[in-house]
């Protein structure tokens, strides 16, 4: 049975020696969860609340990195129980929104965004390329 719970200091310093990589997404501040199967780390998502980029004076949570370790789990639901959790977060929060980024080859990640109800907004480069998406959940 997987669980999701919040983690600690001591998970946060696990997860950065088991996967390095970790280190450039996670931050000081913030909000780690954990997907968790028999106290295995199989899953993660880090987000931190920030003001939104723009002249509106709210603040949302920005889902810096979600990643279900084990191939074996992906795409059975595991993402998306952590993203309803950040949501629940969220609310707690008072945020206005939920975002995220997402890579345009990414299909799973998209998938996983629009299971869960979140705008999808292309990134339009100069010379007509799509680099990426946004993804916002407004609560």
């Amino acid at each position: 049975m997987i669980k999701i719970r919040i983690g600690t200091e001591n998970d946060k310093q696990k997860l950065t020696d088991t996967y390095p990589y970790v280190k450039n997404v996670i931050g000081e501040n913030g909000y780690l969860l954990l997907a968790e199967n028999e106290n295995e780390t199989v899953g993660f998502l880090w987000a931190f609340k920030r003001k939104i980029p723009a002249p509106v004076e709210r603040e949302e949570l920005f889902i810096n990195v979600i990643d279900v370790i084990h191939t074996n789990l992906q795409r059975k639901g595991l993402g998306s129980k952590m993203v309803q959790e950040i949501i629940k977060i969220a609310r707690t929060e008072k945020v206005y929104q939920v975002r995220a980024y997402c890579e345009i080859e990414n299909i799973s990640s998209h998938s996983l965004w629009i299971k869960n109800n979140f705008s999808i907004s292309p990134i339009t480069m100069p010379d007509g390329t799509i680099s990426g998406s946004f993804v916002s959940y407004v609560l």
